[in-house]
């Protein structure tokens, strides 16, 4: 879940820094492929953090009775 959130954050940080004239390094790997790649990595991290958290099981707090 915390990759998922890292590229959340580098895709979106990659998106809206050029806007106020700063940028990832990293991002400069990609920069022909602007701002698509950006949006992609967003993408990829949400559905990582969304199947972690549709794949999460209940925890069991053993406060349930039985009626």
């Amino acid at each position: 879940m915390q990759f998922g959130i890292l590229l959340i954050v580098l895709g979106l940080g990659a998106f809206l820094l050029p806007l106020i004239g700063l940028r990832f390094r990293i991002m400069d790997l990609v920069e022909d492929y602007q701002p698509w790649a950006s949006i992609g990595i967003t993408v990829i991290g949400l559905m990582i953090v969304i199947a972690v958290i549709v794949n999460r099981k209940p925890q069991n707090t053993g406060d349930q009775s039985v009626a």
